[in-house]
C-alpha cells in the first residue's frame, strides 16, 4: 500500500470528490498499478501542447518563459487568456497544470502586451495543500485582472478562486461551489492485514522514533492524533483567512466556514460569487472591464 503515499497529505477537497478519487485509485494500487490511470493523465493539456509543438518543429521546453508564451497565445481570445484547471490539483499536475505551472502562466501572462485580462476556468473538486498559496499569492499580485468562470469549485479550487476580482458560475441547479475546508484521510489497515493473515511489522533505526508515526498498520498514538489535528487547524485557519481577504466586503455571512457545498444561488447570496452566466458572457465582461 505504500503507492497511496503518492496522494496522501493534508488536503482542501471536497468530501465526496475526495471519495471518488479514493474509488479509482485504490483499486490500481492494490493490483500494483500507479494511483492515476494513464488515461486520465494524457488529457493532461501541456500533452496537447508538447505534440503540437513538435509537429511544428518547434523546440521548447516546459517549464520555460517561451513554453508559458506560446501557452498564454494559444488559450488568448479577445485579449483574455483562458486558462484551464481541471480535476484533481497538485503541485506538479495530474489532469490539469500544477500550482508551479499555473504560477508561471499567470505571470508571463502579465507581461504580454496582447494580453488585457485573464480569465481562469475551472472545474474542480480541490486539491492538495502543497503549494497552492503560492499560487494564490500569484493571482493576489497580479497587475492585470483575474477573473473566475466556474461549472464546480469546491476547496482547493475556491482557495484559488477567491483570490480572484470576479467569479462567475455556471447556472445549475447541483451544488457547485464551496466546501471551504481541510480533510486528511487516514485508513486503518491493520484488521483487514489480519483478515489476511499478515502480521506486519515496522522496524525504524533506534533514533528514528518519528519515522512514519501515522502509516495505517501501527494504532495511533494520542501525540500523532494531535499532531494532525493541530495541522488541519492550521491549515483551515489559513484557508478562511485567505478567502476573507479575497473576498472582503463581498462576504454576507460566515455559514461557509463550515466548509458545506453550495448551489448556485444560495452562493451568490451570500457572498461566494458575484455572477451567473456562460463562459462566453465571462469572457465578454473580462474584455470590456479592460477596454
Amino acid at each position: 500500500m505504500n503507492g497511496l503515499l503518492t496522494i496522501s497529505g493534508l488536503w482542501h477537497v471536497e468530501a465526496s470528490f475526495a471519495a471518488r478519487m479514493e474509488a479509482m485509485a485504490r483499486p490500481r494500487i492494490l493490483a500494483g498499478k500507479e494511483p492515476i490511470a494513464p488515461g486520465l493523465i494524457s488529457e493532461h493539456p501541456s500533452l496537447a501542447i508538447r505534440a503540437t509543438l513538435q509537429t511544428a518543429g518547434l523546440q521548447v521546453m516546459a517549464g520555460t518563459i517561451s513554453y508559458y508564451e506560446y501557452v498564454a497565445t494559444q488559450y488568448t481570445v479577445d485579449g483574455v487568456c483562458v486558462i484551464p484547471i481541471i480535476g484533481t490539483l497538485t503541485r506538479y499536475g495530474l489532469c490539469s497544470w500544477g500550482y508551479e505551472d499555473l504560477a508561471g502562466l499567470l505571470a508571463v501572462a502579465d507581461k504580454m502586451e496582447d494580453i488585457k485580462s485573464i480569465l481562469l476556468r475551472i472545474d474542480s473538486g480541490g486539491g492538495a495543500v502543497d503549494g497552492l498559496k503560492a499560487l494564490a499569492d500569484a493571482i493576489r499580485a497580479m497587475k492585470k485582472p483575474v477573473d473566475v468562470w466556474t461549472n464546480f469549485c469546491a476547496s482547493a479550487a475556491y482557495f484559488i478562486a477567491s483570490q480572484a476580482r470576479y467569479i462567475w458560475l455556471e447556472d445549475s441547479p447541483l451544488p457547485v461551489i464551496g466546501s471551504i475546508g481541510t480533510l486528511m484521510v487516514y485508513t486503518d489497515q491493520s484488521k483487514a492485514l489480519e483478515q489476511q493473515g499478515l502480521a506486519v511489522e515496522i522496524f525504524r533505526a533506534t533514533e528514528s522514533v518519528d519515522k512514519a508515526t501515522a502509516n495505517g498498520i501501527e494504532p495511533l498514538s494520542d501525540e500523532v492524533r494531535a499532531e494532525i489535528q493541530t495541522m488541519l487547524d492550521a491549515c483551515q485557519t489559513q484557508f478562511v483567512g485567505y478567502v476573507q481577504r479575497g473576498r472582503a466586503g463581498l462576504l454576507k455571512s460566515d455559514e461557509w466556514k463550515t466548509a458545506k457545498l453550495y448551489g448556485t444561488n444560495k452562493a451568490l447570496a451570500i457572498g461566494l460569487a458575484d455572477f451567473k452566466g456562460t463562459l462566453n458572457q465571462a469572457i465578454k465582461k473580462s474584455a470590456q472591464a479592460t477596454a
